[in-house]
């Protein structure tokens, strides 16, 4: 896995960092990512955040790759090891990236909105462009809640490759 190693590196001294730097019940989730325009590679590793979707459209219906290659949160282990992992990108997929706010929305009956809502709205939206999809996804998201108070921020990036 060319590349993997340096961000795998790197997280482990972060990981290091954090742990020696804050108190033992802090940590974070992390979702750290390089891409090469040139290669069309996205090389990353995720440190128990919510896996990101990555949305290819193959026939009818976009295929969902999640995102989850990583290790456990930064600053949770003070000897965690990751692993980085790449994924080579092609014309017309969308990646999501997301907070767990978004996934974990909720209405006045305690329900949450899901990672399988979430998916949902953006597979049927894929086709959009990624503002459009932005929008929807809040839409979506603001309709399921229907006003219920939220407590924790509702936070999406979504790219298409060229």
């Amino acid at each position: 896995m060319a590349g993997s190693s340096r961000i795998d590196h790197l997280m482990e001294n972060i990981n290091r960092l954090i742990y020696t730097a804050t108190p033992t019940n802090r940590y974070a989730t992390f979702f750290y990512g390089q891409y090469d325009p040139v290669l069309r590679r996205l090389t990353y590793l995720n440190a128990g955040h919510n896996a990101p979707m990555l949305l290819r459209t193959r026939g009818c219906a976009p295929e969902c790759f999640r995102l989850e290659i990583g290790g456990p949160p930064v600053g949770l282990l003070a000897d965690a090891r990751y692993e980085g992992a790449y994924i080579d990108l092609k014309p017309g997929d969308v990646l999501l990236l997301f907070t767990d706010g978004m996934s974990e929305a909720m209405n006045s009956a305690d329900e949450e909105w899901g990672e399988i809502r979430l998916n949902e709205a953006v597979s049927n939206s894929v086709s959009k462009s990624s503002a459009e999809i932005v929008q929807e996804l809040f839409r979506q998201a603001d309709a399921f809640t229907a006003g219920a108070p939220q407590h924790d921020d509702m936070t999406v990036v979504v790219a298409r490759v060229l």
